[in-house]
């Protein structure tokens, strides 16, 4: 079982693909899972990387992104989600991420997932861009 994180401030960070960031700022289903994922999102803690390193590690696989933003773990707790560590082995397609987590979304409904992920979206936007790729 994944070790739940337990330093309020560290920044989790999220990667934004191109064709979600709308004048510099990430649509809001950017900060929730899909069914697909279990209902589980995929971050990278700031504890263990940087948002460029972060940035480089996601785009090393062909995969795009524009932009890093976060949200910390505080902020994922006061929406009843937990943060898991979840280091990533490297295999044959993908690097090793030491720094590899997921906000938990498993205790929330597809319709509060949203709602949530509108409120994480604007906390996110007030800490700013981490990382953009220009």
């Amino acid at each position: 079982m994944a070790d739940k994180l337990l330093d309020d401030d560290e920044v989790m960070f999220r990667q934004i693909h191109p064709s979600s960031l709308q004048n510099g700022e990430p649509a809001s289903d950017r900060f929730r899972p899909y069914a697909s994922d279990g209902h589980r999102m995929s971050v990278d803690r700031s504890a263990l990387i940087t948002a460029e390193q972060s940035h480089s590690l996601y785009t090393s696989t062909g995969r795009k992104s524009a932009a890093v933003f976060g949200v910390s773990v505080r902020e994922f707790g006061d929406e009843a989600i937990d943060c898991l560590s979840d280091p990533l082995e490297k295999t044959e397609l993908e690097p090793a991420n030491p720094s590899h987590a997921l906000a938990d979304y498993t205790k929330h409904s597809a319709s509060q997932q949203k709602l949530i992920a509108k409120r994480l979206q604007r906390l996110a936007v007030n800490r700013g861009c981490l990382f953009s790729f220009s």
